[in-house]
């Protein structure tokens, strides 16, 4: 883990939390660091640690997270989610994802 010190409690928190045995603490973990504003490395790294998990939640959360800061690890992030199933036609996280494929795979808007 990388050094903590000059991060917020919170975020340190936070990412203590991503790596808990307690697989429901990382999914919430996963939720609220994907909708921080804390765009550090830890917090980036510790989204792409949670694309291990089994919890096809989880690694959404994750890979939605790197999609807002735009990190270069999305692309491999969504193809680590998955399809997904009926149910997400209006999902944010599943649209965030559409929408960052389409503006890196078609940057002209064509």
């Amino acid at each position: 883990m990388p050094d903590l010190a000059f991060l917020p409690e919170v975020v340190r928190a936070l990412l203590l939390l991503a790596e808990d045995a307690d697989p429901d603490l990382r999914g919430s973990a996963a939720v609220q660091l994907a909708a921080s504003s804390d765009r550090t490395p830890a917090v980036a790294d510790a989204l792409v640690a949670l694309l291990d998990e089994d919890n096809q939640l989880v690694r959404l959360e994750a890979a939605y997270g790197l999609a807002l800061r735009d990190d270069p690890r999305t692309a491999d992030a969504i193809e680590r989610v998955g399809p997904l199933g009926p149910g997400f036609e209006h999902d944010h996280r599943a649209s965030g994802l559409w929408w960052w494929e389409r503006r890196h795979t078609n940057p002209d808007g064509e």
